[in-house]
């Protein structure tokens, strides 16, 4: 029983996809985690600027030095945003170049499997290619043809044996009539002999 290679292809393909799917995961959570600490950082930093400036009437009277603080950290955060976002760029064109690579591993053991296929369907005999369906059919034909021959051939000869043995039957009742026949004609001839001897010899008597 042949085994077929379908089930191995899907497997070889789902193995790296899900390796790829779980480092995608794992680079996404991880930064999420980071963009979730630096929104706390700067949530931390706008909240302790705003408690600790100064109020006048509705307005926060902020020191330029922790405005330029926060100006900085914004600046890092933003920077470290545009540094994960080209990051994963790059890893999504990367991803993309290893699916596209798996497609066509994909596609090449599908005409793979497809020839395979394709090849054991085929069977070669005496230089020429058929199918195997056809191939059994035609086998199975010939052994059909060739059992009626040497059904066709025996009866003949059965038929053929049955006349021999009438005709050896028939020879064999000749020829035994024959011997008698004969022995019952040399008997008559010696006894036909003996009695023209008889009559010679009583014609000499009356001489």
């Amino acid at each position: 029983m042949r085994v077929s290679p379908k089930p191995m292809i899907m497997k070889s393909i789902h193995l790296p996809l899900l390796v790829f799917s779980l480092a995608l995961y794992i680079a996404t959570e991880s930064q999420s985690t980071a963009q979730t600490n630096a929104s706390n950082t700067l949530r931390d930093q706008w909240t302790s600027m705003i408690n600790s400036a100064e109020s006048y009437n509705e307005y926060k009277i902020i020191k330029l030095t922790k405005l330029q603080d926060f100006r900085g950290a914004f600046n890092d955060s933003l920077n470290s945003y545009s540094a994960k976002l080209a990051e994963l760029k790059t890893e999504s064109a990367q991803l993309k170049t290893e699916v596209e690579s798996l497609k066509s591993d994909l596609t090449e053991m599908s005409n793979n499997w497809q020839l395979s296929k394709s090849t054991n369907a085929e069977i070669s005999f005496l230089g020429l290619t058929f199918r195997k369906s056809f191939y059994n059919a035609l086998v199975w034909s010939i052994i059909a043809l060739l059992s009626i021959v040497v059904f066709v051939m025996y009866s003949r000869i059965k038929r053929v044996c049955s006349v021999v043995k009438r005709v050896k039957g028939a020879y064999s009742r000749i020829s035994d009539e024959y011997r008698s026949h004969r022995y019952q004609a040399t008997e008559h001839q010696i006894k036909l002999k003996r009695e023209l001897q008889t009559a010679l010899n009583k014609l000499e008597m009356a001489e």
